[in-house]
């Protein structure tokens, strides 16, 4: 198994899932996903169980979409399973198994869903296994951390084995459906989405916001984030707070000249809960992602949570950023201080536009056409 895996798993936008997998931590790992599944399958006839298999997501640590797609899983009636080796023990919460073992998860009849495709040498472990391959991220994304490995170790050495073998592949923007669409042509469109009841819910206000208007930002705060624009705004809107939530990744001087700015705060990696409260805080949500090839693939969940949170977007040119009527997009520091001055979540106009996009994004909504797939194909009941 560790052959497989790359001894830096990867830096990935909208995961704030920046984790460093060493050696010493995949040993550890590599005990814990020993073995062999263990607990019975479904009954005949029944429902199949997902299983999350094993990856850098923590279940208590930033909500992504892998965990959105076990959460509407859930909802629709499936056992599912999580499985996050840094668990210490079993636990169920809000409807999920969190295991930290893969003996603790069905041996036979699950829906295997994965995202990184060296997973794949853990499938001869499952009986009779439905592969629900997840493309989120574009696969150059993944090459800054596979420099010192073999080429057959590396991820695109691995992903066409999951687009050959896989019976359901599903891309989460119009641009990665796109690029893999010539290996895969039945490919689905899945984009992300966002959980209404949690982000749409008036929570209260977290101590720590600060007076005045807040343009703020919440996700991993690595080197897709363009230090250089939001430094430059920044210095443009003294009158306002550039409040920054979740973990600094980058220890560029870019990111350091960033935070030397007496109107720029830095909140630190915060609970999912809180984030939320921090979110309801903002005037102005951004999204100020460099473009480039990587990002450009990117379907930003945060565009939606702001939304339904009811925070006016502004964003840099992505292709997603387009596609939402809602959202302003700024690619000069001019522009972005323009767009953030006019945003007014209280114009009528464009809280019922963006309500309407959110609740178009919900991820019941997003999943039902991968469960009519899976029904179609006869996949979804054991």
């Amino acid at each position: 198994m560790l052959g497989g895996i790359p001894r830096l798993i990867a830096r990935l936008p909208e995961a704030g899932r920046s984790v460093v997998w060493s050696v010493p931590v995949l040993r550890h790992i590599a005990g814990r996903i020993a073995g062999r599944p263990r607990l019975p399958g479904a009954a005949a006839g029944g429902l199949r169980p997902v299983v999350h298999l094993p990856d850098w997501c923590r279940w208590d640590q930033m909500r992504q979409r892998p965990h959105a797609l076990a959460s509407a899983f859930a909802r629709a009636g499936h056992e599912v399973f999580f499985i996050d080796q840094r668990e210490p023990s079993p636990r169920i919460v809000d409807g999920i198994r969190v295991v930290p073992w893969l003996s603790e998860t069905p041996r036979s009849g699950v829906i295997m869903m994965v995202h990184y495709p060296q997973l794949h040498e853990l499938f001869d472990r499952y009986d009779d296994a439905v592969v629900l391959y997840d493309i989120h991220d574009d696969l150059s994304i993944f090459d800054p951390d596979e420099t010192d490995l073999d080429p057959e170790r590396r991820v695109k050495a691995h992903h066409p084995v999951l687009m050959d073998g896989a019976d359901v592949v599903m891309a989460s923007s119009s641009v990665l459906e796109r690029r893999h669409h010539a290996e895969r042509a039945d490919i689905m469109l899945i984009e992300n989405g966002v959980d209404l009841d949690r982000w749409s819910a008036v929570t209260g206000a977290v101590p720590e916001l600060p007076a005045g208007p807040i343009a703020g930002y919440h996700g991993a705060i690595a080197d897709w984030f363009d230090f250089e624009l939001v430094t430059a705004v920044a210095r443009a809107m003294p009158d306002w707070t550039f409040l920054l939530v979740g973990p600094v990744l980058d220890e560029s001087a870019a990111a350091a000249q960033l935070g030397d700015l007496g109107n720029v705060m830095f909140a630190g990696e915060q609970s999912p809960e809180r984030v939320v409260g921090f979110v309801h805080g903002f005037d102005v949500g951004l999204i100020p992602f460099r473009v480039n090839e990587m990002t450009e693939a990117v379907s930003p969940l945060k565009l939606f949570e702001y939304l339904a949170a009811s925070v006016p977007v502004v964003a840099t040119p992505l292709p997603a950023a387009f596609e939402s009527q809602a959202t302003t997009v700024a690619a000069t520091p001019d522009e972005f201080v323009a767009a953030i001055r006019s945003a007014d979540a209280r114009n009528p106009d464009w809280r019922a536009l963006a309500s309407e996009e959110a609740a178009a994004a919900s991820w019941d909504e997003r999943l039902r056409p991968v469960l009519e797939r899976l029904d179609e194909l006869g996949l979804r009941q054991v």
